[in-house]
């Protein structure tokens, strides 16, 4: 009777996913040339174009918890410069992460804050003026270094902005150099309205498109009836279910993945692209114990 159930709700939903975007200008183009007299080049993981898996590596042993972050978030592409001045002893590095849409650059943000607070060489905040959303940073290592950094936001994209010297004397050059990247910077290196907050499924865009019409707001509310009958018949079906089986773990013992759902629920993310969850089932996505089904976050599903 569950599977009836979750087959006649799968049937009211679309087909097709959205396409996997990539950033437009590249973040290369984006990235502001090195500044004059920084012309030696350090070898980092975040030089040149890099990955998620690059960019988690460089939390240490915050690294898992990176990495799953950056997939939730929506991580698309990522490029950086580490660049030297060897006469003054100063090093510019600079990165740019390109999200699928705006609110995983804001979720990083948040998070990319946290870890560098709570960093051993955290010393205090930096505040610059003109760009919001951001935090900034002075850091001082046991070798007497010291840094000045600023991590920004800008529609999909975030920017990381730091300066490291011998001396305490970078502050004035990360906030110009914040400024200008921030300014010359795209408002979105990926459109707007394909962002995954502001997807929306074939089926919904038709039917925002004949809600003027008394025939197809009939349709649309029998359709929302039936649909929320459906779903509150699924809802108690899983509860029976749960009540007597206990919820299973992943083959390696730990927990399963967190699957990232669009909106509507129609589709989930697989940290490129969106895919059908009607006809496509996450690797890591927690299944029964008869394998029958997997869970989306809020419902059960079939595997198909």
């Amino acid at each position: 009777m569950l599977c009836a159930l979750v087959l006649a709700a799968s049937a009211l939903l679309p087909l097709s996913a959205a396409a996997v975007v990539s950033p437009s200008p590249s973040l290369a183009q984006i990235m502001l040339p090195a500044p004059g007299g920084y012309t030696g080049q350090r070898s980092t993981v975040l030089s040149g174009s890099f990955t998620s898996q690059n960019l988690s590596s460089a939390w240490g042993t915050r690294s898992a918890d990176a990495q799953k972050a950056l997939e939730q978030d929506g991580f698309v592409d990522g490029y950086g410069i580490a660049v030297v001045n060897e006469a003054a002893q100063r090093a510019l590095i600079e990165y740019i992460v390109a999200f699928a849409g705006g609110q995983g650059a804001m979720d990083w943000l948040s998070f990319a804050e946290a870890g560098d607070k709570a960093d051993p060489t955290y010393q205090h905040a930096d505040s610059i003026s003109g760009i919001d959303p951001y935090y900034g940073e002075h850091n001082v290592y046991p070798s007497h270094d010291v840094s000045d950094a600023f991590v920004f936001v800008k529609g999909n994209d975030l920017f990381v902005v730091g300066f490291e010297s011998t001396q305490d004397d970078i502050l004035n050059l990360a906030i110009s150099r914040a400024k200008s990247q921030y300014d010359s910077a795209p408002n979105s290196s990926i459109p707007p309205a394909q962002w995954p907050e502001n997807f929306k499924s074939p089926a919904s865009a038709q039917v925002g498109a004949s809600q003027d019409t008394a025939i197809a707001l009939g349709g649309l509310i029998g359709d929302v009836v039936i649909l929320a009958l459906v779903v509150g018949l699924i809802v108690a079906a899983v509860a029976l279910v749960r009540r007597s089986r206990p919820r299973p773990t992943a083959p390696d013992g730990g927990t399963w993945s967190t699957v990232h759902l669009s909106p509507d629920g129609g589709y989930w993310w697989d940290g490129h692209g969106w895919r059908d969850a009607a006809h496509e089932v996450p690797a890591t996505a927690q299944r029964s114990p008869d394998g029958h089904f997997w869970w989306d976050g809020r419902q059960w599903r079939p595997v198909v």
